[in-house]
């Protein structure tokens, strides 16, 4: 039960049907959450649904191949088998991986789900010049193992590095596997036959399809594994991919070798556990190779989504901390960066992209063709621009500031006046309304530091804010309840 100060000093006691306490606060808090609740439901941006929406587009049905000469071809659709897991090699493009550049976990699933966008890969080559002419991968050969084209919109290349104190495998710790958009060394992978007394000879010979093999990682030289450590996500239990070499611990092998004269030290002599072994799956049935749209490629628009996204994630300052950051780094005042400086301006305020990605910002803000990124119109593109009902009531807000209605406010004049409490970020309970005011306070002087706040300033801020709220009325009463615009203040404007 509650007291009141005066209660517990003493005094009398309330009715049972008198509230105390903060309970008009506690309502309209309740109130926030359930409308921002219902905002996020009609806008499809509750966690369930982006979770539901990723499930849906990564379980379909996808193509896959068929090999007619049972030899595995460059090009063709298939899944990957893990002997030991029984299960089929997996990406999940919702479970990303911590690094500067994009990456997404895979694991292998015993759960029989078919070809799916998410099972089924493609086999490229790695090195044009390997002198190999025609389109069948051979033992040896360099390659790269891609997603399919179908289910992301950016081409997925499976990878590894080396294992460092910030970079292994999230459970048993051993060599990370991945899949990310950049194309490189660590990428490349080649096959080799399951048995080590025959790899030395069967290299150059094709690679059959619906047979054991082992894929080794070039730039570290150990084999592509999977075992039973569970992996949790979004679709469930399924088992952690590595790259670390399972081999068998006697020397039988060797000494059965030595004996018969065959033992040699460029041959490997000790076989693979059944964590290594994989087995490339090709279809029986030509008719399951059919043709689907391929998704169009990422723009501008799709990227300035995606940053927008991650930067509102931040909170409503957000795009107006990107701008400053962008700001500190112009040191010729210009407004321009080069690709890599604008790239690593996102990354250090936690926002990754890749080298492409960067082009493709550099191709639209881009205004004198000399290949460096004005990152004023990238800010802008991030914006978007205020609908004149917004404009409205901003104006009106400074109206109210500018006593004098000399075109000048000052910071004095803006903290008697603004109400943190009504904050989008206050609101949703990501933060305290002191830590708002005075995050609040220290977004002016963005122009000229000079202790007035311009209708300039006051109108750039608001788009920044203004972008982390989608719809006008909730905007508009924001306004109102920042600034105190009463009804009667607005009917004299």
């Amino acid at each position: 039960m509650q007291f009141t100060p005066q209660q517990s000093a003493g005094g009398p006691k309330y009715s049972h049907k008198t509230k105390i306490g903060n309970w008009l606060e506690d309502l309209e808090l309740e109130e926030m959450k359930v409308k921002d609740f219902s905002c996020k439901k009609e806008q499809a941006k509750l966690s369930l649904s982006k979770v539901e929406e990723k499930l849906s587009s990564l379980l379909s049905p996808a193509p896959w191949s068929c090999s007619t000469d049972g030899m595995l071809h460059f090009g063709a659709k298939i899944m990957l088998l893990n002997k030991k897991t029984n299960g089929a090699l997996v990406f999940d493009t919702g479970d990303r991986m911590p690094g500067v550049d994009e990456a997404y976990a895979v694991t292998t699933n015993p759960k029989k789900t078919g070809p799916n966008m998410r099972t089924v890969f493609i086999v490229s080559k790695a090195d044009p010049k390997d002198g190999y002419k025609d389109d069948i991968i051979h033992y040896g050969q360099k390659i790269f193992i891609q997603t399919n084209p179908y289910a992301f919109p950016k081409t997925l290349y499976l990878k590894s590095i080396p294992v460092s104190p910030s970079i292994c495998a999230k459970i048993s710790r051993q060599q990370e596997c991945s899949v990310q958009a950049k194309a490189s060394y660590d990428n490349v992978w080649m096959i080799w036959h399951v048995d080590p007394n025959v790899r030395f000879t069967t290299k150059s010979e094709p690679v059959p399809v619906n047979e054991p093999i082992v894929i080794e990682h070039c730039a570290t030289a150990h084999y592509l594994a999977s075992d039973a450590f569970e992996y949790k996500n979004d679709f469930g239990n399924e088992l952690e991919v590595s790259v670390h070499s399972y081999a068998t611990l006697n020397k039988s092998q060797a000494l059965a070798l030595e004996k018969t004269g065959k033992l040699t030290r460029d041959l490997p002599t000790k076989f693979q556990n059944d964590q290594n072994i994989w087995c490339f799956l090709s279809s029986n049935d030509p008719s399951t190779d059919y043709k689907v749209v391929e998704p169009g490629k990422m723009t501008h628009e799709d990227l300035v989504r995606i940053v927008k996204q991650k930067l509102l994630e931040k909170g409503a300052y957000g795009i107006r901390g990107l701008a400053r950051v962008f700001k500190s780094m112009d040191e010729n005042g210009n407004h321009k960066l080069d690709p890599d400086d604008f790239r690593w301006g996102l990354y250090n305020y936690g926002v990754t992209i890749t080298k492409e990605e960067a082009k493709l910002v550099v191709d639209v803000c881009d205004r004198d063709k000399d290949g460096s990124v004005d990152f004023n119109e990238f800010m802008r593109f991030l914006r978007g621009d205020l609908t004149e009902e917004r404009k409205k009531y901003i104006q009106m807000a400074y109206n109210k500031l500018d006593k004098t209605q000399d075109g000048k406010v000052t910071l004095e004049d803006i903290a008697s006046i603004y109400d943190a409490s009504c904050h989008p970020d206050v609101k949703t309970g990501k933060k305290k309304p002191e830590d708002v005011f005075k995050e609040f306070m220290s977004q002016w002087d963005t122009q000229v530091v000079d202790g007035i706040v311009t209708i300039d300033e006051f109108m750039d801020y608001y788009k920044d804010v203004s972008a982390s709220i989608d719809r006008d009325d909730y905007f508009v009463e924001m306004m109102k309840s920042a600034w105190k615009l009463s009804q009667s203040f607005i009917l004299q404007l």
